[in-house]
């Protein structure tokens, strides 16, 4: 069948996107520290295909298809995302840890995702969804974060020196890399849905499950390698599945009743059961981090979280809104 061949066609050039995404940010975390590296930077080059989509869904007036993408990649974040990630750093990485220790940086960011996570759950439920200004406070709370993050980069105790020419090489394979996931995330998602489909795969396991995991890909990847290089490397793993997470909560958000206001609509129900489910895994997740302190077993409990995100979607109605 063609389309397996063309499937691992575009699954290899993510690969190889996450290999020269990993291969920078163990560059430039000498530089600008795990949490800006990982937070900041991977975070808006590996999200970028879920901005492209929801931009594109919402210009199209498909308010619940982006709203649903929105909240659906971010849950699978924090549960399969970080369960993997865990269990990949302290078991199966060629440089094993035998816990994670996150410093205050990454502790702080974390605080970032749980107010983040709060603002975006009262202002939902202030309205029963998103308003222009309701946008504009998500997306002033993102910058607030970058601001944030790149001010610690001046109290990065680890700094090293880092010559031109591993400057230019690490910002080479970050452009690549980034160009690379743009670029073929779309074909790479549409290829799976095909051949899921020609495989008889039922619908709501291809809408719930097999679909996310395919658009979320190009991040997972990107952290999976750069833990099982070497298991030490795991916080900026995490930094950047925690940016990415604040990303969602924030500008992603931000923007959905910005395109609304311009289409003409004033407000944005997002209020959803997948929405409230979403906010509430977001709040465990902060609950674990808050220690500064992973270890192993914290791995099964995010991927049964990530069971909890499938039973909710299967037997939830997904169009119902509070």
């Amino acid at each position: 069948m063609m389309i397996i061949f063309e499937t691992i066609f575009y699954l290899s050039l993510l690969i190889l996107a996450g290999y020269l995404l990993s291969e920078s940010a163990e560059t430039l975390a000498k530089r600008f520290g795990a949490n800006f590296t990982g937070g900041v930077i991977l975070a808006l080059v590996t999200v970028m295909p879920e901005y492209m989509f929801v931009i594109y869904a919402c210009l199209k007036e498909e308010y619940m298809v982006a709203v649903g993408s929105a909240v659906g990649a971010a849950a699978m974040l924090v549960t399969l995302g970080y369960g993997l990630v865990i269990l990949s750093a302290t078991t199966f990485s060629k440089k094993p840890v035998k816990e994670i220790v996150l410093s205050k940086k990454t502790r702080i960011d974390a605080l970032y995702l749980l107010l983040t996570n709060i603002v975006a759950l009262v202002l939902a439920i202030e309205n029963r969804g998103f308003d222009v200004k309701d946008g504009l406070i998500l997306i002033s709370l993102f910058f607030l974060y970058v601001y944030h993050s790149y001010k610690a980069i001046g109290n990065v105790g680890e700094k090293e020196t880092i010559s031109k020419k591993d400057y230019i090489k690490s910002f080479l394979y970050l452009i690549i890399g980034a160009v690379l996931i743009i670029t073929f995330t779309e074909p790479f998602v549409d290829s799976i849905i095909e051949l899921s489909k020609e495989l008889g795969v039922p619908a709501v396991a291809l809408a719930i499950l097999i679909a996310p995991i395919a658009s979320e890909m190009p991040e997972k990847l990107t952290a999976f390698i750069t833990v099982m290089r070497n298991g030490n490397l795991a916080e900026i793993s995490i930094s950047n599945f925690i940016g990415s997470k604040i990303n969602h909560n924030s500008l992603l958000f931000g923007i959905i009743p910005l395109i609304g206001f311009i289409n003409g609509d004033l407000n944005i129900n997002v209020l959803n059961i997948q929405f409230l489910f979403m906010t509430f895994i977001t709040f465990v997740t902060w609950i674990s981090f808050s220690r500064g302190i992973i270890k192993r077993y914290q791995a099964f409990i995010f991927l049964l979280l990530y069971a909890l995100v499938a039973l909710v979607a299967f037997h939830s109605p997904t169009t119902f809104y509070l």
